[in-house]
C-alpha cells in the first residue's frame, strides 16, 4: 500500500477508524504509540502495532466522499484503520448515558478487555494530535476534547520531602494545607510512603498533589538513565465538587471556566516542582509535555 492510499468505504466500515488532519506524520502517531505501550512499534509496511494482536494500518487518505458518508470533520485528511479483536461485554448502564460518547457509541454491548485498552490508546491519540474517532457499528464520531484532560505528573529523580513541597506550592496554589492535618491521631506518628497537599480553589473544587516512589518505570520513560534508579511521581490533579458534570462530554459552561483555571494552576505547579526537582511531565494520557509549554 502507497503512502495515503485513498481510503475505501466498504473496507473501513467494519473498523474503528483514528481520523487526522492533513499535518500529522506517521511518526508522529509511532511516537505516541510508544509512549504507552513497551511492545509498539512499526510490524511492517504502513502497519503500526500498539499490541501483541491489535496494529493500526495506514494512513489512508480521505475523499470528499468518504467525509461525507462518515459524516467526518471537514479537516480530516487522512486515517488509521484499527485492526482488533471484538470484545464486548453488557449493555451501557441507564445512569451512565450520557457520560462518555465513546461508551454511548456501544449502547448494546460497551467494549471491554483488549478492544477496551485499544480504543483507550485512539482516544489519547487522537486527544494529543487534534484529531477524531470514527467508531464501527453505529458509526459514531467522537472528537476527544483537548481541554478535558488537565491532570499532569512530574516524573523525577529526587524526592522533596513534606516540608519542602508544601513550600514550593505555597508560592504557586491557593490555600495550600497537607492531607496529613486530617489524619486521625493514633495514626499522625506512623512513618509515610508518601504524602498529599490540598488546594482549595473555592466552591468545593479542589486540586490534589500526590507525591510517591513508583514500583514500575513508567513506559514513557523507558531508557531514560536516570530512571533507571527509581522514579518519584508528583500527581497533580483536579477534583471538581461535582464530577458528575465535569467529565461529561460537555460540561456546562461555569464548569468549564473552573476546569481552566484549575488547568493553569496545574500547569504553574508543575513547572514549579520541575523546576526544582528536574525529570519529565506527563498528561492525563501518559505522553510528555514540553516543560517550557508551562504556564510558570
Amino acid at each position: 500500500m502507497s503512502e495515503r492510499s485513498r481510503l475505501d468505504r466498504s473496507l473501513a466500515e467494519p473498523h474503528h477508524l483514528l481520523v487526522l488532519g492533513e499535518d500529522v506524520a506517521p511518526e508522529d502517531v509511532e511516537a505516541l504509540a510508544v509512549s504507552r505501550s513497551e511492545r509498539a512499534g512499526w510490524s511492517g509496511a504502513a502497519e503500526l502495532q500498539l499490541m501483541p494482536g491489535v496494529h493500526l494500518t495506514g494512513p489512508w487518505g480521505l475523499e470528499a466522499d468518504v467525509l461525507r458518508s462518515f459524516d467526518l470533520p471537514p479537516w480530516a485528511r487522512q486515517a488509521y484503520l484499527l485492526h482488533c479483536p471484538v470484545q464486548r461485554a453488557g449493555a451501557l448502564p441507564a445512569e451512565l448515558r450520557g457520560v462518555d460518547p465513546l461508551l454511548d457509541a456501544f449502547p448494546g454491548g460497551v467494549p471491554t478487555g483488549v478492544e477496551a485498552e485499544a480504543l483507550g490508546h485512539l482516544r489519547a491519540i487522537a486527544r494529543r494530535l487534534r484529531g477524531a474517532l470514527r467508531l464501527a457499528g453505529t458509526g459514531a464520531v467522537v472528537v476527544p476534547d483537548v481541554e478535558a484532560a488537565v491532570d499532569l505528573t512530574v516524573l523525577a529523580p529526587v524526592w522533596l520531602d513534606h516540608d519542602a513541597g508544601l513550600q514550593v506550592l505555597r508560592q504557586t496554589l491557593p490555600a495550600v494545607r497537607s492531607a496529613l492535618d486530617d489524619i486521625p491521631q493514633e495514626l499522625a506518628g506512623k512513618e509515610l510512603e508518601g504524602y498529599m497537599l490540598v488546594s482549595d480553589l473555592g466552591d468545593g473544587d479542589l486540586l490534589e498533589v500526590e507525591a510517591a516512589g513508583l514500583d514500575e518505570v513508567p513506559v514513557v520513560l523507558r531508557g531514560t538513565d536516570w530512571a533507571a534508579g527509581g522514579v518519584v511521581g508528583y500527581q497533580i490533579r483536579w477534583r471538581p465538587a461535582h464530577p458528575e458534570q465535569a467529565f461529561r462530554g460537555r460540561p456546562p459552561l461555569q464548569v468549564r471556566r473552573s476546569r481552566a483555571r484549575a488547568a493553569g494552576l496545574i500547569e504553574r505547579a508543575a513547572h514549579a516542582l520541575q523546576v526544582l526537582v528536574g525529570g519529565e511531565v506527563v498528561d492525563d494520557d501518559g505522553f510528555l509535555v514540553d516543560p517550557g509549554d508551562l504556564a510558570g
